[in-house]
C-alpha cells in the first residue's frame, strides 16, 4: 500500500514513517522546504520525499497521486497561535482533500492521528480546530478514522519527556505541584499509538470510527510525577500547591502579564481527563502498557539528558 503521512518530522510522526516502514508499506512524505533533511530513512525501501506546505495549495500537487491512505498527523498548536492553528489545522486540511479528489487513487482514505482531547471541557481553540478538520473530512465523502491520543510520551520527545524527566531527576530540592494532584490523567506511550493505527489496517472497518489512545488505566497527576521521579533516579519531594493559593499567586502575577495561559492550566490541573479506549482494546486487541513500565523503558537510556540533536 502507498501511505503518505503528513507532520513527518514531528515526534509521533517520525514513529508513525518507521512503523509503516517496517510494515512494508511504500511511504511519502510531506516536508516544508528546507526540512527535507529531517526525515529519516528507517528501512531498505526509500521515504519519497514531497515538499510542499499544507497552507499552499499548490505546493500539494501530487502529493497524494497514486496514494492509498493518508495519516494526516501535521497541526498547529496553541503556542503558534490562532490565526496559524486555522491556517494548518482547517484550511490546510481542505487543500489536501482537493489534492485527494484531484489526484488520489480510488477507495482513498484518510486517518486523522490528532493528540487532541476533543472532548476535553477546558476550552482551546487548538481543539475547536480539531473539531473543525474532522467534520471537513466526514462531510468529503473519503473513508475516514480518527485516532485521539493524549499525553503521549516517549523516547526522543524533547518537547514534553525530556524536559520532565530532566526536573525529576534532581537530586534533592522540592517540585511544586498545582492543586492537590488528584485529577486523573491517562498518558499513552508513543510506540502504543503507531500499533493501534497499524492495527486498524486488519480490522473490518465500518464508517467513522473514533479511538481515544490512552493508557489502560486513568493514574493521578502525583502518581504521575511520582514515577516519573522514581523513572529518573531523582531525590526531588513533590510539594502541592492549594487551588486557593495557585488562583491568589496567578491573580497577582495578572497585574503585571498575561495569565490566560496560567489560568487555562490551573483549571486543567482542578479536573479529570480519563479516557475510554474500550472499541480501541475490543476492536483492534490493543493493549497499551501502563505509564509505569512505559516511563521505566523511556528513562533507562539516558537521550533525555541531552539537547535535542541538530
Amino acid at each position: 500500500m502507498r501511505i503518505a503521512i503528513t507532520g513527518a518530522t514531528g515526534f509521533i510522526g517520525k514513529y508513525m514513517v518507521r512503523g509503516m516502514a517496517a510494515a512494508g508499506h511504500d511511504v511519502r512524505v510531506l516536508a516544508r522546504r528546507g526540512r527535507e533533511s529531517a526525515i529519516e530513512q528507517p528501512g531498505p525501501k526509500p521515504i519519497e520525499i514531497h515538499t510542499g506546505d499544507l497552507v499552499d495549495r499548490k505546493s500539494l500537487d501530487g502529493f497524494l497521486s497514486g496514494c492509498d491512505l493518508l495519516l494526516h498527523l501535521a497541526s498547529a498548536h496553541e503556542h503558534l497561535g490562532d490565526a496559524e492553528m486555522q491556517q494548518v489545522n482547517i484550511k490546510g486540511t481542505e487543500h489536501l482533500l482537493d489534492e485527494a479528489k484531484a489526484h488520489a487513487n480510488k477507495g482513498f482514505r484518510i486517518w486523522v492521528v490528532s493528540s487532541a482531547v476533543i472532548g476535553a471541557p477546558v476550552y482551546s481553540y487548538y481543539r475547536d480546530s480539531k473539531r473543525v478538520q474532522e467534520k471537513i473530512i466526514r462531510g468529503s465523502g473519503i473513508e475516514w478514522a480518527s485516532f485521539r491520543p493524549t499525553l503521549v510520551y516517549g523516547v526522543g520527545d524533547y518537547r514534553h519527556t525530556a524536559p520532565l524527566l530532566r526536573k525529576c531527576a534532581k537530586q534533592g530540592g522540592r517540585m511544586l505541584i498545582p492543586h492537590d494532584g488528584v485529577s486523573k490523567i491517562n498518558p499513552v506511550h508513543v510506540d502504543d499509538v503507531v500499533d493501534a493505527v497499524k492495527r486498524f489496517f486488519a480490522f473490518e472497518r465500518g464508517v467513522d470510527c473514533v479511538y481515544e489512545l490512552a493508557g489502560p488505566s486513568a493514574i493521578s497527576y502525583n502518581e504521575f510525577i511520582d514515577l516519573t521521579i522514581r523513572a529518573a533516579g531523582g531525590t526531588v519531594r513533590r510539594r502541592n500547591i492549594s487551588k486557593k493559593w495557585a488562583d491568589r499567586l496567578i491573580f497577582l502575577k495578572g497585574f503585571f502579564t498575561d495569565t490566560t495561559a496560567d489560568r487555562r492550566a490551573s483549571s486543567y490541573f482542578n479536573l479529570h481527563h480519563e479516557h475510554n479506549i474500550t472499541n480501541a482494546v475490543d476492536e483492534l486487541g490493543w493493549h497499551p502498557r501502563s505509564y509505569a513500565e512505559g516511563i521505566a523503558q523511556v528513562a533507562s537510556t539516558d537521550w533525555w539528558k541531552h539537547d535535542e540533536p541538530a
